[in-house]
């Protein structure tokens, strides 16, 4: 028999991670795993999404888990997609922009309204990466602009038409991906920007808008300047972001099994989570024994404290 400590504290755990799903429908492993693990949201993929109809589907079959507030989708536009590409779909930010802002935030609504029919009840978007470089790198089209005021403008109504069909909006990737020339998919990136520039121009729609979404994402970037740790796993990040941004919201790790952290076990990055501020955590394989694995990690971290 569990104790009531241990069963508090699966709960505690549970609480602070987003997981993912292998395919689009639930299998008896994977209730058993929601069961054990009680996490607070899920993150859908392509691999979850046959159509909307199966989408929504699979997530009418996860209402039976009270511990589920959140059922989340990277649905940005371009080249980022998750759903069928249909009338909904957006395109690139950067080519939104060049609609007007009229236009956009009515196709941004249409998205935000099939979203909401669809059950999802937050988006991870929009972007408020400063663009730099050429339209294929790791940011590229996928930002509103070099400008800060542009992006501020722009994920400003993205934020704002999300929020009006009952979607979270979540704005990423803090402190700023624009100036990275690797995918953290892969490894590790470097910011290639002095703090003060970003203090300028990168953080400028974290301090303008990161309330008003209610949500940050942050990213596995290295700024060495700041903190030997990636802004996702640094208590110095959650400073800047909470103290000098002013940040009251809740913030969450980008995918903690991207090979950006590859350096890390899977105890060390649970560790460092729980050690660095940040709310939530996001598993995103989809595999269950590394769900398990975490939440195991983090159980064991909340019984040291």
């Amino acid at each position: 028999m569990i104790s009531p400590k241990l069963e508090r504290l699966k709960k505690e755990a549970g609480n602070r991670l987003f997981v993912s799903l292998s395919g689009s429908s639930l299998t008896k492993s994977e209730i058993s795993m929601l069961r054990e693990v009680s996490p607070c949201g899920i993150i859908y993929f392509k691999r979850n999404v046959e159509s909307c109809e199966s989408l929504e589907s699979l997530i009418k079959s996860t209402k039976c888990f009270e511990s589920i507030e959140f059922h989340s989708i990277d649905e940005e536009g371009g080249r980022v997609r998750r759903l069928p590409k249909d009338n909904y779909s957006l395109p690139s930010m950067k080519e939104l922009v060049t609609y007007g802002k009229e236009t956009a935030a009515e196709k941004i609504g249409i998205l935000a309204q099939k979203l909401n029919e669809t059950g999802i009840n937050m988006n991870m978007a929009p972007n408020v990466d400063l663009r730099s470089g050429e339209d294929n790198s790791i940011v590229g089209d996928r930002s509103f602009g070099e400008n800060p005021e542009t992006v501020v403008d722009f994920a400003g109504i993205y934020i704002k038409k999300m929020q009006e069909h009952g979607v979270f909006p979540v704005i990423k990737h803090f402190p700023g991906h624009g100036t990275t020339v690797i995918d953290s998919h892969s490894e590790l990136p470097l910011i290639n920007k002095p703090f003060d520039d970003l203090l300028r121009e990168d953080l400028v729609p974290y301090r303008r808008l990161a309330n008003t979404a209610g949500f940050v994402m942050k990213a596995h970037l290295l700024l060495p300047e700041i903190s030997e740790l990636p802004a996702s796993l640094s208590p110095e990040w959650d400073k800047i972001l909470r103290k000098d941004l002013n940040f009251m919201g809740i913030s969450m790790t980008d995918d903690i099994e991207m090979h950006a952290l590859d350096r890390f076990s899977a105890k060390e990055k649970t560790e460092l989570f729980f050690k660095s501020g940040t709310d939530k955590l996001l598993i995103c394989s989809g595999k269950e024994e590394a769900i398990l694995e975490m939440h195991e990690a983090a159980v064991k971290f909340l019984e040291t404290k």
